[in-house]
């Protein structure tokens, strides 16, 4: 029996696949996390971020065009993970005690959307363009602030108020943006009657999803008991049905899957779903996002837009300190931990990736907001995970200092 090598051509570029991505992505991302983890006030995601830069779009763009498609496959199921995670902290008994909580987040909202629109007007941004910044502006970023609790083993008084804000003020953003979207892109050739339907439809479709996937994930976990492996199984399985399905519906992810995360938290009184630690699963998936989102990262796009992407950024601090502040006293917090908190409240970039997905209805939108949102991103992505790490640190809620 004769055998040959298969044929192999050096002359032709090694094309790249999922596993090929997958793994180098994974290797160079851990490489960089703990490079840059050797400093303690730098959490690893900013190794991932500054990995992904040097690899993506704004350096050697080795990861770009439809290489970073693929990326971004493994890093919606990593947001929907962390956003699963982060829509657990909102327990409607705990909010009804925490009154001033939801106070602080709807002023925030408000105060944002206002302060930031009004801002970038007065330095000439155009109107339409400068309140969709400022619904963008409402959100704090969900995966940086998951991360850096659970590198941390955080938990405490501020601890639980940030991760709580954080999702709460998540959902009042896309929301916000369904409702506003519609209103100024009044300028693109879709009817008005076509945006109003496709608003509603992304808000109630992603509503009823999430309520549908929920009640096909609690008898399943009855069923198969409160054994932690099963249900770990369960939970990934749905969370990734629910992508999907997100996707072929044409869905907005992020809202789907943290109204998910918000049902299955409150609507379960017999506690059939266990609370998941997802580990090392996790952490593979939070290797691919942050990598992910350094690569698409360019430079340029703050060279264009540096003065309305200070002005957003400066009117957004300032719109959250205030409701943080204004509430502090009422809510028990000192005012150390008041500015601690405004500072945990820093990062602002995957709530941009989430609605991302609903301007894909409105191209034009997308295609005028996107220098000012990517110079606003390349900013908090690099200093937002620095300023939550340093915020529970000095809080004194950290369990383990990295």
């Amino acid at each position: 029996m004769s055998w040959t090598l298969p044929p192999f051509d050096a002359a032709q570029p090694i094309q790249w696949n999922a596993l090929l991505l997958f793994g180098s992505l994974l290797l160079t991302g851990l490489i960089g996390g703990h490079i840059v983890s050797k400093n303690s006030w730098i959490p690893r995601i900013t190794g991932y971020l500054l990995v992904g830069f040097i690899l993506g779009e704004g350096g050697l763009q080795w990861l770009s065009g439809d290489v970073l498609k693929l990326a971004h496959t493994f890093s919606d199921i990593a947001l929907a993970l962390v956003v699963y995670q982060l829509g657990r902290y909102v327990d409607v008994g705990w909010l009804r005690h925490e009154k001033w909580l939801a106070a602080t987040v709807l002023s925030g909202a408000l105060l944002c959307f206002g302060l930031v629109w009004s801002t970038l007007e007065w330095v000439g941004v155009a109107r339409p363009l400068a309140m969709v910044a400022g619904v963008l502006a409402i959100a704090t970023a969900p995966a940086v602030v998951m991360v850096v609790v659970r590198d941390l083993k955080a938990e405490g008084h501020v601890t639980r108020r940030l991760a709580a804000m954080t999702a709460l003020n998540n959902l009042v953003a896309l929301l916000a943006a369904c409702i506003l979207l519609p209103l100024v892109a009044t300028e693109s050739a879709t009817s008005i009657e076509t945006m109003i339907s496709s608003t509603l439809y992304s808000l109630f479709g992603s509503l009823l999803l999430a309520y549908v996937t929920y009640r096909l994930m609690m008898p399943l976990a009855r069923l198969l008991g409160r054994e932690r492996s099963r249900q770990f199984v369960l939970v990934i399985a749905i969370i990734t049905l629910t992508i999907g399905a997100a996707h072929a519906l044409k869905l907005p992810v992020l809202l789907t899957m943290l109204a998910f995360a918000i049902l299955s938290k409150n609507l379960d009184i017999q506690y059939d779903l266990m609370e998941l630690e997802f580990g090392v699963a996790n952490e593979l998936f939070i290797v691919m996002l942050f990598v992910t989102i350094g690569a698409s990262i360019q430079l340029s796009d703050l060279r264009m837009v540096a003065l309305p992407v200070a002005v957003l950024i400066g009117a957004r601090t300032l719109a959250l300190a205030c409701s943080i502040f204004a509430f502090a006293r009422p809510a028990k917090l000192k005012w150390r931990q008041a500015g601690l908190l405004t500072l945990g409240t820093l990062p602002m970039a995957e709530a941009g990736l989430g609605l991302s997905q609903i301007f894909s209805i409105y191209p034009h939108m997308a295609a005028s907001i996107a220098p000012l949102l990517a110079g606003t991103l390349i900013v908090l992505e690099l200093i937002g995970p620095i300023a939550t790490q340093f915020a529970l640190i000095k809080s004194g809620e950290a369990g383990h200092e990295p």
